[in-house]
């Protein structure tokens, strides 16, 4: 029997639209098999979303490595153009963090007020609204959540209390009055707490002579910041002390990586249920269809014929159902956030807040790479799982099956 006709009937065993025990049972077969990958390329959609999300909006934008210490001016532009010499490093700029209370009529917070040059605040400035702002003496940013806590917008004025100089008896606090230059609305648990304001300003609030309290490093690759602050830290001296972003953010990057694997092992576990669904079918197809098959070995089919349309018909429940599940996971996919948005005014808040999750908002990321293993592996165990009925269909003796028609 030539390969053309096996397939051909192979398909019209899947497609067989009678009222027969097997038509309904391959049908049955496929959209079990389409539900399953569906479900899972959506999720695995969701959570490709919150690993590019995490790497994109908050690894994009806090320093991948931190130099911290107390030096004068001269020691930290040093120890930044030793910095920019270093391979792995992409760009560096100097910060001064500042403790401060931030105060507007009765509402008090307390944040990290962070003075930046023009070189950190480009990495924020693609979130701030509005855009195309510079921070000039006496302005403020603030992130967004920080800025609702507070109850101010872009060009209110707040008060700032940095506490005096621990280091000199009798140092009273110093307040000042800042504009609200922009906010920062980057949709992270950034937003929080974000108070960015210029650099020079900010170092000299307590009337001290210009200088930095740390050195902000952006790599040129995310994971070599481990590698990276330990050749720092052995290198400098012990007044200085050095930092990356997997002891701040690390445990959460691999929190969200975690929780990927694990649904996506529980989620193949529905595709196997799905392939051991095709067992079960195809044996009771094989049971119901012993007279075609007889009739087909009595016009000359072989055994391998036989094998090989069985087979084939798991092949096609698996190509079948792998690929309408990938059609219907996309536009699932693409209809998570839409059903998300609409709940959320259903109930008149927000599922995801920043001050539990990483996130305000379910991301979507969808990844050809998932989708053709995906594919790959419904299939494969579709194949497999025909194999069983398959040599059963194949062991039928011609003559008890024609004779019990």
């Amino acid at each position: 029997m030539p390969w053309s006709e096996r397939l051909n009937f192979a398909l019209r065993q899947v497609l067989d639209r009678g009222r027969g025990l097997s038509g309904f049972l391959s049908r049955l077969s496929v959209v079990g098999l389409t539900l399953a990958v569906a479900i899972l390329l959506a999720v695995l959609a969701v959570m490709n979303g919150f690993e590019r999300e995490m790497r994109e909006r908050i690894l994009g934008v806090v320093p991948h490595v931190s130099i911290h210490g107390f030096a004068d001016l001269e020691t930290w532009i040093e120890l930044q153009a030793d910095a920019e010499r270093a391979a792995a490093v992409r760009e560096v700029g100097l910060f001064y963090e500042r403790d401060v209370l931030a105060v507007r009529g009765v509402r008090v917070t307390a944040a990290k007020m962070l003075g930046v040059t023009p070189s950190v605040w480009r990495r924020w400035e693609v979130w701030s609204k509005p855009s195309g702002v510079s921070i000039e003496p006496g302005e403020v940013v603030l992130g967004a959540g920080l800025a609702l806590r507070l109850q101010v917008k872009v060009g209110d004025k707040l008060s700032v209390i940095v506490p005096g100089d621990t280091m000199k008896p009798g140092a009273l606090p110093v307040t000042s009055v800042l504009r609200v230059a922009a906010l920062v609305e980057s949709g992270t648990e950034l937003d929080e707490a974000l108070m960015l304001a210029d650099f020079e300003y900010t170092a000299t609030m307590l009337g001290d002579s210009v200088t930095a309290t740390g050195l902000a490093l952006q790599l040129r690759q995310l994971f070599d910041a481990p590698r990276v602050r330990w050749d720092f830290a052995t290198a400098l001296s012990p007044t200085f002390y050095v930092t990356d972003w997997t002891l701040r953010h690390g445990n959460l990057y691999a929190a969200i990586r975690l929780s990927r694997d694990l649904v996506t092992l529980l989620l193949l576990s529905i595709i196997a249920v799905a392939a051991f669904n095709v067992v079960s079918s195809l044996v009771l197809v094989v049971t119901d269809r012993r007279g075609f098959i007889a009739m087909l070995q009595a016009m000359g089919a072989s055994r391998q014929d036989i094998l090989w349309i069985f087979l084939f018909q798991g092949l096609w429940i698996g190509v079948l159902g792998a690929s309408v599940g990938l059609l219907l996971g996309v536009g699932l996919a693409q209809l998570i956030p839409l059903a998300a948005s609409g709940l959320e005014w259903l109930l008149g808040g927000r599922l995801l807040n920043t001050d539990v999750y990483p996130l305000n908002f379910l991301p979507i990321d969808l990844r050809m790479g998932d989708a053709i293993w995906l594919w790959s592996t419904s299939v494969l165990l579709c194949l497999v799982a025909a194999v069983i009925p398959a040599r059963r269909a194949m062991a039928i003796p011609i003559a008890q099956a024609l004779a019990n028609q």
